[in-house]
């Protein structure tokens, strides 16, 4: 069975979801910002919190333009993501710091070598890796190369794109492969999260751990990333944020604490009601398996030495006497004693032996 571990968590089919809060760039390269997300997060129950770590510089040329919904009608990625690339080295230490001490998982999206770097010197236990960058494959193998599990989502790809991207993972030595089922649109439509894709990824790559990255807002936001845990999701990551009002579509498809709460409790009852695949009476239906089951009864008084009849025989609970399934065997026989009419017709007061069940 196909299993792994970020730090000391479990991630198999049999383990809980394991669920990241998507901080991204949602704290404004405000330090305090951050580290009250890294806070939140770990109080609605978020196994982690990642954020992403880029430079404008080494992400996107300067006139690449922009491929998202924004409150501005125009403008260039570079435009956009310079304004959130401030956090050093030390930011990040401190960030990391501060996750351990709550007991939350710090995890990272990085988008250049370096970052790649940044992330092993501090010890993280997981990379991401974007969905645009799937087929950039000398940031692919430098993280899968550090040994750690590697998170792939799979926005925008193909199932050939996946599959040697996944093999480019295993050509250095790294097996530990979490593949995020995702759409590559911000926001992303409702009708287009196909989240039957999630049982095709689980039937195309069966030895790999399968989740959903979301960028869906249904309303309540926290809807999708439920039902992908019914369809078999085992990683849920959703994006965070402390206020979703802000502008930037980053916030608006995000949840805030109380949503992630929400999500996490809603997940996890979801994971209790799906329980076992085996049919069988549960202990908790005995009671009523025996009392609001039938019996046969007498629908009237029968006289001793009556041959029973349909008319003679009405079905009502509780269920501790003769089945009604034998009702066809009772019909024929002599009673050989009254019956009260609302009293349980048993094989003890009819002629013959009882049937064998």
């Amino acid at each position: 069975m196909t299993q792994l571990r970020i730090g000391e968590r479990l991630i198999s089919e049999d383990a809980p979801a394991y669920i990241i809060a998507e901080g991204g760039a949602n704290h404004g390269c405000d330090l305090d910002v951050a580290l009250r997300m890294v806070e939140e997060a770990a109080a609605a129950g978020a196994d982690a919190i990642k954020f992403q770590t880029y430079k404008a510089d080494t992400l996107t040329t300067r006139w690449a333009p922009r491929y998202w919904e924004d409150s501005e009608p125009s403008g260039t990625q570079y435009a956009v993501f310079e304004n959130w690339d401030d956090f050093s080295y030390d930011d990040y230490e401190r960030l990391f710091a501060a996750a351990k001490d709550i007991g939350i998982e710090w995890l990272t999206t990085p988008f250049d070598l370096e970052a790649v770097e940044w992330m092993a010197d501090l010890g993280v236990n997981a990379y991401k890796i974007a969905s645009a960058d799937l087929t950039n494959w000398p940031l692919l193998r430098a993280a899968a190369e550090k040994g750690k599990p590697m998170l792939l989502s799979s926005g925008g790809s193909t199932l050939d794109e996946l599959r040697t991207s996944i093999e480019e993972v295993r050509r250095v030595g790294n097996d530990q492969i979490i593949l995020l089922h995702c759409v590559l649109c911000y926001p992303a439509p409702t009708e287009e999260m196909n989240l039957r894709s999630i049982s095709t990824l689980k039937q195309e790559f069966p030895d790999v751990i399968v989740g959903l990255s979301d960028h869906n807002i249904a309303d309540p936001c926290v809807t999708v990333p439920t039902a992908a845990v019914a369809l078999g999701a085992k990683v849920i990551e959703k994006h965070f944020t402390l206020d979703t009002s802000q502008p930037g579509v980053d916030h608006q498809l995000a949840v805030d604490p109380p949503l992630l709460k929400r999500m996490v409790e809603n997940i996890r009852i979801v994971e209790a009601a799906l329980g076992s695949e085996e049919v069988r009476v549960l202990a908790c239906e005995e009671p009523a398996r025996q009392y609001a089951r039938r019996s046969i009864v007498a629908a009237v008084d029968i006289p001793a030495g009556t041959v029973i009849e349909p008319r003679h025989l009405i079905m009502k609970r509780p269920g501790t006497g003769v089945s009604p399934t034998q009702t066809a065997q009772m019909l024929g026989r002599k009673t050989i004693r009254a019956i009260e009419a609302d009293q349980l017709v048993t094989w003890a007061d009819l002629e013959g032996e009882a049937p064998k069940r």
